[in-house]
Parts: C-alpha cells; sequence; structure tokens
C-alpha cells in the first residue's frame, strides 16, 4: 500500500486542521515527543515566537486561535522532556541565591548592602551561614520573586 492510499484511508479519522497558519504548523512543526536537546530547543525557540505573538494580538483571531491550539498540543512534550531531562530537586537557599547571581551577573559586592557585607555574602554562598527572613525579603524585593523561592522544596519522584 502506498503512502497516499494509507492518507486517503485514514482522512476520514483526522481531526480537522483549519488551512492557513494551524495546517503550517502542524505540517512543518509537527506536535511530537521530544528525542533529544536540539529538538527541545527548537520547540523552544518556536513557543517563544508564538507566545510573543500572542502577546502583540496583531495577527487575526483564527491565527490567534490556531497558535493556542498548537501551543496546547506541544506543551505536554515539552513538559514531559523536561521532568526526564532536567528533574528538580532539593534546591538550597544557597544554590537560588547562586542562580540568581549567575543569571543577573552580579558579585558578591553587588549583594552586601542588602545581606550584611560581603563576607556574610561569601559565609551564605559557602554555607557556612542560613539566610535569615530580613535577608530572604530583601532578596526577593531584589530580584522580583517570592520568598518562597529560598525554601527547600521536595524532591519530585522521577
Amino acid at each position: 500500500m502506498t503512502t497516499l492510499m494509507l492518507e486517503k484511508k485514514l482522512m476520514p479519522f483526522s481531526a480537522p486542521v483549519e488551512g492557513g497558519l494551524l495546517r503550517w504548523l502542524y505540517l512543518h512543526l509537527p506536535p511530537r515527543p521530544i528525542e533529544n536537546r536540539k529538538m527541545h530547543k527548537g520547540y523552544g525557540e518556536a513557543f517563544s515566537i508564538l507566545m510573543g505573538e500572542l502577546e502583540m494580538k496583531e495577527l487575526s483571531a483564527s491565527d490567534l486561535s490556531a497558535i493556542r491550539q498548537y501551543l496546547s498540543a506541544i506543551i505536554p512534550f515539552v513538559e514531559e522532556y523536561e521532568q526526564k531531562e532536567f528533574p528538580i530537586g532539593d534546591v538550597s537557599a544557597e544554590d537560588m541565591l547562586r542562580s540568581l547571581m549567575e543569571s543577573h551577573k552580579l558579585t558578591q559586592y553587588d549583594l552586601a548592602k542588602e545581606l550584611g557585607g560581603q563576607p556574610v555574602v561569601s559565609n551564605i554562598l559557602n554555607g557556612k551561614r542560613k539566610l535569615s527572613r530580613k535577608q530572604i525579603e530583601r532578596l526577593a524585593v531584589r530580584f522580583h520573586i517570592s520568598p518562597a523561592t529560598f525554601y527547600a522544596r521536595p524532591t519530585v519522584p522521577a
């Protein structure tokens, strides 16, 4: 049996995919399980572009609907891959602070005022000292995040 014959037999069972953007997305970026980091990166880039279009709201209502429908089809695959490849375990306050410092390109001296001096920052990052509630509140304000970010979360089973 040829592919064309198979397509004809299966056509009555297929979900209706409107023309235009949704059809293009399904043909060129078909939702399917993510197999590797390159594929994950591609889905991530497509997701960013499509979310940007949703926020700008410059497309027609049908195209915006097509984007929403497509995103709802790929999100489960992205979540499944990320849970498998990037499991979230216990995150210490020091690790969280270190990550925030790296992402904002900050040094220990940049946080000295909020935390009580550069030696205090060093002791916190080295695990010799814990963040106090006041320090956590100051960091939450500085980074525009919830104070809960600095409290350990239980390990997610793999």
